[in-house]
C-alpha cells in the first residue's frame, strides 16, 4: 500500500485538476458569449493589405477574422501603421498619402468578409455588431506622422473612419516626443500636437498615449478634455523600459477616467526568454494595474502581428486563455466583464460625449 497510495493520490489529484480545468474552460466559453470583448491594438492591417511583402520585422499571421470567431473575440482595434521617417515637406506629403491609401485598402479588404465582419464608427456600433452575431473592426492610426502638419487632416482621417490616433511611434514627430529614440525635441507635445489633441477632442476621437514620452503623456493628460487611453502598454515596475507605464502615469490615466490596454508580448512583459513565458505573465500585469488603480481602467491590447505572443497564447484564436487564467486567480464575472470591454466602451462613450456637434 505504501507504494500504491502515492499513485492513487496522484490519479485523484489529476482527475480533480482536470475537472476544474474543464469547468474553467466552460465558464470562459459562457462569458465570451455574453460579454463584449475587444483587443485594443493589433498590427494586422499592413499584412492584410500587402500579403506578398517580405520586409516584415516580426512574425505575422497572429490575427484574422476567423481567429476572432474561434477565440470568441467580438472586436479589435486594427492599426494603420507607418514607421517614423523624414519630416521634409515632401516626406510629410507622402506620409499623409500613405495613410489615406492604407485606410482605403484595409476598408476594401474588410468588405470581402461583410457577411460576418463590419467596421464600427461608434461605441454603439460595437455593441450592435456583437448583438447581430458579427465581428467588429475599429480603425486607428498608429503614428500621427501621417497627419503631416495640416490640422485639417485630423478631420479627413475621422471622415475615413479613424477613431483612435496613437500620437507617435519610435522617434519624435511633428506632434510630440516619443518614448523611444526621442531627442526631447518638444518637451512633450509640440504646438501643433496641442492643436491635434484639441481637434481630436472636438471630433470625438480617442487620444492614444502608447509610444509617447512621459512628458507627452503628462501634457495630454493635462490638455485633453476627454479620457485618454494607452492602447498597448505594460507595467514599468515589471519591466523597466520606456514603452511601459509608471505608477504615477497609470494613476493619472485612471484619474482621467481613461483606459490601459495591457499587451501580450515579451518586449513588454519580462526579461525572461520568450519560451519561459506564459499567459500568467500577461495576467501578472493585469493584477498589478487592477490593484493599483482598480478594475475599471484595464483591458487587453495584444500587439499581435507587431511582435506579441507567448507560449499558449500565440494568436487571436486563444484569447480565452487570458479569461481562464483570470478565473484561476479568482476574478469575478464583473471584473472580467470590465476587463474585456466594458471599460473601453465607457471611455469611448465619454470621448464621444465631448464631441462638438
Amino acid at each position: 500500500m505504501k507504494k500504491i497510495l502515492p499513485l492513487v493520490l496522484l490519479f485523484i489529484s489529476a482527475s480533480v485538476f482536470g475537472q476544474n480545468e474543464a469547468a474553467i474552460a466552460a465558464k470562459a466559453d459562457s462569458l465570451h458569449k455574453v460579454f463584449f470583448t475587444i483587443d485594443t491594438h493589433n498590427d494586422y492591417a499592413i499584412y492584410a493589405c500587402h500579403p506578398d511583402a517580405e520586409d516584415y520585422s516580426v512574425e505575422k499571421g497572429q490575427v484574422s477574422f476567423p481567429m476572432m470567431v474561434e477565440g470568441g473575440l467580438d472586436a479589435s482595434v486594427f492599426a494603420i501603421y507607418m514607421g517614423q521617417a523624414g519630416r521634409s515637406e515632401d516626406s510629410l506629403k507622402l506620409a499623409v498619402e500613405y495613410g489615406v491609401r492604407e485606410v482605403t485598402l484595409f476598408k476594401e479588404f474588410v468588405k470581402q468578409f461583410s457577411d460576418y465582419v463590419e467596421i464600427a464608427y461608434s461605441a454603439d456600433d460595437l455593441l450592435r455588431i456583437k448583438s447581430e452575431g458579427k465581428k467588429a473592426v475599429l480603425l486607428s492610426l498608429e503614428n500621427a506622422y501621417m497627419l503631416g502638419k495640416d490640422i485639417s487632416n485630423v478631420q479627413m482621417f475621422y471622415d475615413l473612419g479613424i477613431r483612435l490616433i496613437t500620437l507617435c511611434h519610435f522617434g519624435d514627430n511633428d506632434v510630440c516626443d516619443s518614448a523611444n529614440g526621442s531627442k526631447d525635441e518638444w518637451g512633450g507635445l509640440s504646438p501643433f500636437g496641442e492643436q491635434v489633441v484639441k481637434e481630436m477632442n472636438r471630433l470625438g476621437m480617442i487620444v492614444d498615449l502608447s509610444h509617447c514620452s512621459r512628458t507627452t503623456v503628462y501634457d495630454c493628460l493635462k490638455l485633453s478634455t476627454a479620457p485618454v487611453v494607452a492602447s498597448h502598454s505594460g507595467v514599468y515596475n515589471y519591466k523597466a523600459i520606456p514603452r511601459n507605464l509608471t505608477d504615477p502615469e497609470m494613476l493619472k490615466i485612471a484619474a482621467k477616467d481613461g483606459y490601459i490596454g495591457l499587451p501580450a508580448g515579451r518586449y513588454f512583459l519580462s526579461h525572461k526568454p520568450k519560451k519561459e513565458l506564459t499567459v500568467a505573465n500577461i495576467v501578472d500585469h493585469v493584477d498589478y494595474v487592477k490593484n493599483l488603480v482598480g478594475k475599471e481602467y484595464i483591458g487587453l491590447g495584444t500587439d499581435f502581428d507587431g511582435g506579441a505572443g507567448v507560449p499558449g497564447f500565440e494568436n487571436m484564436s486563444k484569447v480565452k486563455e487570458v479569461t481562464k487564467e483570470m478565473l484561476r486567480r479568482g476574478y469575478t464575472d464583473e471584473e472580467i466583464e470590465c476587463f474585456w470591454g466594458k471599460n473601453f466602451i465607457r471611455v469611448f462613450r465619454a470621448v464621444e460625449a465631448k464631441k462638438e456637434n
